[in-house]
């Protein structure tokens, strides 16, 4: 008796949830994703740190500009005395100050790079690239991110599918035990008839509850991904009755076109082969200007006294002539560099090919699984209502009743679990090819 009031309760509880959750259509769920996943904040956060590097290279472009105050006192004043004789020949004793109790300086410089040989050219176009690189990767992760979210929203429509068929098999066996047990009671069936039934019930309670716990699982993760709070109620308004068409053929010449972590990698190619020129033109020298403005005061009081100001020019060329070989091995580095990334962009048309082909197969076997899936549905209920009419007249065992239903349960979650793979290959299918729909499918 405790095992029904425990099934009426997981009846009332999916009911409640369901009646006073929130509803969530794929749209919307892919509208948080892009507002609070925390994995497009940490992508986002690297586009800014492009930007500050961009910012980084044009400040060498920029001209210098420093001020400076300097205040001095002196606890020990230098005195010095001498003795000077007048025209009428009398000696007389004078003395002067060779420090100053306060010295004030106010120092203003200008420093500014007039040429470094490519050096600064070099540094902005990088910056350039890695920008351009930066954004390539973040649609790749934005991209990612999405297809992850569209998953697990069709995942947890799966899972509950398969708690609606559990469920209904459930309540299927639930009313089989009741009916036989009516007819026990009237000497019309066996006790082993009534055993039978009962068991085939009550082994139907804990497969719904299984199917409970993966379907809440699975909101769980979708909640996790799109910053959901675990305790907020939800409902998800989809199904897996349609799916999107199949793709004609597979174009690699569009993929790789579209593709952004591809992209990203051409890019960072670019990026490599320009560091390569940046290290370079340490071996060049460099032409820079400095202009100073100097005013300064000295005074044994608190007053500005002995004022002087004055302006420097200074113009500098500096010739790099031997640093250890340093810059010989930094141009080395940024060479080897641009082989990695070169073999990294090969070693990546083949996986992209690969893959593409691999998506493409699973795609095509799904749908043919849903295909066979519908005409398995069909048989499988026909051949569960017959048996259920045989099992109420006498003419079949509790064994084949058993049967039947079970088949028509694996027919069902095998055709919802053929269009969740459809989905989810036709989605990395998207993803692959550089396409993902912020929308929707």
């Amino acid at each position: 008796m405790s095992k029904i009031v425990i099934h009426l309760l997981i009846l009332v509880g999916f009911l409640i949830n369901f009646s006073y959750s929130k509803e969530y259509t794929l749209m919307s769920v892919l509208d948080l994703a892009k507002k609070n996943n925390k994995d497009i904040k940490l992508a986002q956060s690297n586009l800014k740190y492009a930007d500050a590097q961009k910012d980084e290279a044009i400040s060498l472009v920029l001209p210098k500009v420093n001020a400076q105050f300097i205040y001095n006192r002196n606890f020990l004043q230098n005195i010095f005395f001498f003795t000077v004789t007048d025209s009428a020949g009398n000696e007389q004793t004078q003395s002067f100050t060779a420090s100053f109790n306060n010295q004030y300086q106010i120092r203003a410089s200008l420093d500014q790079t007039l040429y470094a040989f490519g050096r600064v050219g070099n540094a902005i176009k990088a910056a350039n690239y890695f920008t351009t690189y930066s954004n390539y990767q973040y649609d790749y992760s934005f991209q990612t991110i999405l297809t992850v979210v569209k998953k697990a929203f069709y995942q947890a429509i799966l899972f509950q599918k398969v708690w609606e068929v559990a469920i209904e098999s459930e309540n299927s066996a639930k009313e089989n035990y009741e009916n036989i047990k009516i007819k026990f009671e009237g000497g019309a069936v066996s006790e082993f008839d009534l055993l039978q039934a009962e068991t085939r019930w009550q082994n139907a309670i804990p497969l719904t509850m299984q199917a409970r716990k993966n379907y809440e699982v699975a909101i769980n993760n979708l909640k996790a991904l799109v910053d959901i709070p675990l305790r907020e109620e939800i409902s998800l308004i989809g199904g897996l009755d349609t799916f999107p068409s199949f793709p004609d053929s597979i174009n690699y010449t569009l993929a790789f076109k579209n593709r952004p972590d591809y992209n990203a990698l051409i890019w960072e190619e670019k990026l490599q082969q320009k560091r390569v020129s940046i290290e370079k033109s340490n071996y060049y020298p460099t032409l820079s200007a400095n202009i100073t403005y100097i005013y300064s005061a000295n005074s044994n009081q608190w007053i500005l006294e002995n004022k002087n100001d004055n302006i420097v020019g200074l113009l500098s060329f500096d010739i790099p002539i031997f640093n250890g070989f340093y810059t010989n091995a930094q141009v080395q580095k940024a060479r080897v560099d641009v082989s990695r990334v070169k073999t990294r962009i090969a070693k990546a048309i083949d996986e992209i090919r690969i893959e593409l082909q691999n998506i493409y197969l699973r795609m095509v076997e799904a749908r043919e699984r849903i295909g066979a899936a519908q005409k398995s549905i069909e048989s499988a209920s026909r051949a569960f209502d017959i048996a259920e009419t045989r099992v109420n007249n006498g003419l079949a065992t509790q064994l084949e009743f058993r049967e039947s239903r079970v088949d028509l349960d694996r027919a069902q979650v095998t055709f919802y679990s053929a269009i969740y793979d459809y989905l989810d290959a036709y989605f990395d299918w998207h993803r692959a090819n550089g396409t993902v729909n912020e929308a929707g499918l």
